[in-house]
């Protein structure tokens, strides 16, 4: 593993089960009453995650996780994004079209990364099945000239995918993430993003070169370090949060 003296910072907290609850579920109530008849997919533009080069389209977390059980309730989308009413509409407009009208969903993607270098998708949310994988392929053939970062739990659907094409796109950089008592399966030998909690423990996902996370993703893109250059069995490793 690569050195790193831990900040001592992590801002990992754990909420109780029904204040993971009652939050998401006001985020999906807002999607299902959300007519999306004149709605358009929301972009986030630069968070203090994904800096100012890499705009990102986010889902609503939990309820677009498929296996998220283990990392819910100290889920950091859950703390600091469905708080704010804003985020939650964001959130729940996006849900609420890759949902009901998947094909507007990508077609939109699509057209805002003709103009992008750079492109994240979910600082919350996940893969919701192997039609929207197939959709993020497409998007990623559409433009080669953008480079696409994607974090995952959604293993199977991955393996799915690899099984039968044997890669993605070069320029959709997809790494599967890891939380402790992790046991999903790395058949490809993907690169995997593993936590470091305070007492400097790691997911069981940590596998060959590893990479520490510089806390945003511009300044890795800026010069194709980090995740953006991650190979084959590497790990991004980061402070738990």
């Amino acid at each position: 593993m690569s050195k790193k003296t831990l900040t001592g910072k992590h801002q990992y907290a754990e909420f109780k089960n029904e204040t993971v609850a009652d939050r998401v579920k006001k985020c999906v109530d807002l999607r299902d009453s959300t007519d999306i008849t004149d709605k358009h997919i929301k972009l986030s533009y630069g968070n203090r995650k994904t800096g100012s080069l890499v705009p990102s389209v986010s889902l609503i977390p939990v309820a677009d996780c498929g296996h998220c059980a283990m990392c819910a309730r100290g889920c950091y989308a859950v703390r600091a994004i469905l708080c704010y009413p804003e985020s939650r509409e964001a959130l729940a407009n996006n849900s609420a079209i890759a949902h009901k009208d998947r094909k507007r969903f990508f077609v939109e993607v699509d057209a805002a990364l003709k103009f992008l270098r750079f492109f994240r998708f979910f600082v919350s949310g996940d893969i919701l099945d192997r039609d929207f994988l197939d959709g993020m392929v497409r998007v990623a053939e559409n433009n080669p000239h953008c480079q696409i970062l994607a974090f995952s739990k959604e293993h199977e659907i991955i393996n799915g995918y690899l099984d039968e094409h044997g890669c993605f796109p070069s320029n959709l950089h997809i790494i599967l993430s890891g939380w402790r008592g992790d046991t999903n399966v790395n058949r490809h030998n993907l690169p995997v993003s593993s936590p470091v909690w305070k007492d400097g423990s790691q997911s069981c996902m940590v596998t060959g070169k590893a990479h520490w996370c510089q806390g945003n993703c511009t300044e890795c893109a800026k010069i194709n370090e980090g995740c953006w250059a991650a190979g084959p069995g590497d790990t991004i490793l980061f402070e738990a949060h």
